[in-house]
């Protein structure tokens, strides 16, 4: 695959019938219904993880075209992150599709009920995919959603048109046809898909778009899953842990991906008491991970000259301001190599850019501030809610104080980032952030509908007088009340079920023949205890007569 030329490739246009006749295979499976068998789900989730091992290279090739990604960045930030997804979907499948049996309320009794997950409505669901990270931001909601047994388009990013190419490319090769299809383009495709009516709509990308994405759903009651961003703030407490540790995972979540992470830390605040020797720490830890120029270094490119011109303006603006620039300047960047220097900045004017946009760059403001309590006022007056917090401080009391103050999707202590590679955590929004999560059994639960399935007998037994139906009278209405107050039944066990059916059988055997069984045994106990005795009785009188006379 000649990826060089994917670089180059003009961007696909559709028109609505072109877009109907590519998404009727999906309809033709959904309606078929073997979407919704374990067997078909597994199938193509081992279908995506043997095209990523088959293609491994040529991924992290395309990945280098888009974002100037290194091989070892693109391998673990992309690549092996969507396999152990990959991995832990696959193991644990057969047991969270399986039924939940739940409890009922009393009057209802008797009663089974349980409820399952289903897939969403047909044909499909769509999977808009970002740019920061093509790959896996776009196949790991697509694995969640193949997982529910939904078909799945993916609109890929047109800004990474190497990956975007490459999985449209790829993905017919392995996939049955109509299990995971690939739609490429731009707003215009974007605007023709979201006219459609989808299971479900799972947009990652900034809150501007994210609004577009949900008002259009709304005109579909589509349901959606919004994966957004916002400014995730960094407090560093005056009882911080280690000076060093600390400075070095800051230094690293900010430049991973060249600062083009949602969850990146966006800003920090540092108390007074330590930051002199935080600010050293910090800017030692960007020149160990970039002791060479950072342009010919192997850190990734920002998107596109757009965005690279936008961080620019936003560290010229700040530079006007006469702060004092730490780390980096707009001397060192260069927009036509799609380059930002990691730029820190040390307290900047709170009405700049760079305080007031999400940056999503490797550009990092310093703030310093007296208290605690300055902290968390001043992460509260910052628009919209964070993504994530991140809180250093050796003090528990002090992490769970900010934390109980400041509303977050997500929080951690004394790390950055790393949240969000786990799979036994839920990720998503909160508010402006966003909505719904994923990750994990997460993904299978997003794209699931949990269907209650009600099953109680039908019978004249069970009617008990006809006491729900009309005409009703004051007794009617007094027992239907105490019915209603009844406790709940708890899941019955069918073993123990069997087993108190045999007691139901061994209770209605006539009273009659109890007696005359009890006499029986009693006749037959007494006549076993009786030869017992005897028999003991025989053997000590046989004892005493062998043993000989004791000498005196």
């Amino acid at each position: 695959i000649n990826l060089s030329a994917m670089r180059d490739l003009a961007e696909k246009k559709y028109d609505a019938v072109t877009i109907e006749n590519l998404l009727k295979p999906c309809s033709v499976l959904y309606n078929s219904g073997d979407n919704r068998s374990l067997s078909w789900r597994l199938m193509q989730l081992r279908a995506m993880r043997q095209m990523i091992l088959n293609h491994k290279q040529e991924f992290l090739e395309a990945l280098k075209l888009d974002l100037g990604k290194s091989y070892h960045e693109g391998e673990w930030t992309e690549i092996s992150i969507t396999l152990s997804e990959l991995d832990e979907t696959i193991s644990n499948l057969s047991l969270w599709m399986k039924p939940v049996k739940v409890k009922s309320p009393g009057f209802m009794i008797p009663n089974f009920a349980e409820y399952r997950y289903e897939p969403l409505r047909g044909p499909a669901c769509l999977i808009i995919g970002p740019f920061n990270y093509p790959f896996q931001l776009t196949l790991i909601p697509a694995l969640g959603s193949l997982s529910a047994g939904n078909p799945t388009v993916i609109k890929p990013s047109e800004l990474c048109p190497a990956t975007s190419t490459l999985l449209s490319t790829l993905i017919p090769k392995y996939f049955e046809q109509g299990a995971l299809q690939v739609l490429e383009g731009g707003v215009e495709t974007t605007s023709l898909l979201l006219q459609r009516e989808w299971g479900l709509i799972f947009f990652t990308g900034s809150s501007r778009v994210g609004k577009i994405v949900a008002q259009a759903a709304a005109q579909t009651l589509t349901p959606t899953v919004l994966e957004l961003g916002g400014k995730s703030p960094v407090y560093v407490d005056k009882n911080c842990p280690d000076m060093a540790s600390m400075a070095s995972r800051i230094a690293w979540g900010k430049t991973c991906n060249s600062g083009q992470t949602c969850v990146a830390p966006d800003f920090i605040l540092c108390h007074e008491s330590v930051v002199s020797s935080f600010q050293r720490e910090l800017v030692k830890a960007f020149k160990r991970m970039y002791a060479s120029s950072c342009e010919k270094s192997e850190m990734t490119r920002i998107v596109t000259n757009a965005h690279a011109e936008r961080l620019l303006k936003m560290i010229k603006e700040v530079e006007a301001s006469e702060c004092e620039i730490l780390l980096g300047g707009s001397a060192l960047c260069n927009v036509s190599a799609r380059f930002v220097t990691p730029t820190v900045v040390l307290n900047p004017p709170l009405t700049s850019s760079i305080m007031t946009e999400e940056i999503f760059g490797p550009v990092l403001p310093l703030i310093t501030v007296r208290s605690e309590q300055e902290a968390v006022q001043l992460i509260n007056k910052m628009p919209g809610t964070p993504l994530a917090l991140y809180v250093f401080t050796t003090e528990a009391a002090t992490f769970e104080r900010i934390i109980r103050q400041c509303p977050s999707a997500a929080a951690a202590r004394n790390d950055v980032i790393t949240q969000f590679a786990s799979s036994f955590l839920p990720t998503g929004g909160l508010g402006s952030s966003g909505w719904g999560c994923y990750h994990g059994k997460f993904s299978f639960l997003a794209f699931s509908h949990k269907r209650p399935v009600n099953f109680k007998p039908c019978h004249s037994l069970f009617e008990y007088g006809g006491i729900r139906y009309t005409p009703s009278g004051p007794i009617k209405s007094k027992l239907l009340l105490q019915l209603l107050n009844l406790p709940s039944v708890p899941v019955l066990n069918p073993t123990l079920l069997v087993i108190a059916g045999l007691g139901a059988v061994l209770l209605v055997i006539p009273r009659r023949y109890i007696p005359f069984v009890i006499d029986s045994m009693r006749e037959k106990i007494f006549n076993q205890v009786a030869d017992l005795f005897l028999t003991w009785s025989n053997s000590l009188r046989e004892f005493a007569v062998r043993r000989p006379p004791q000498q005196t």
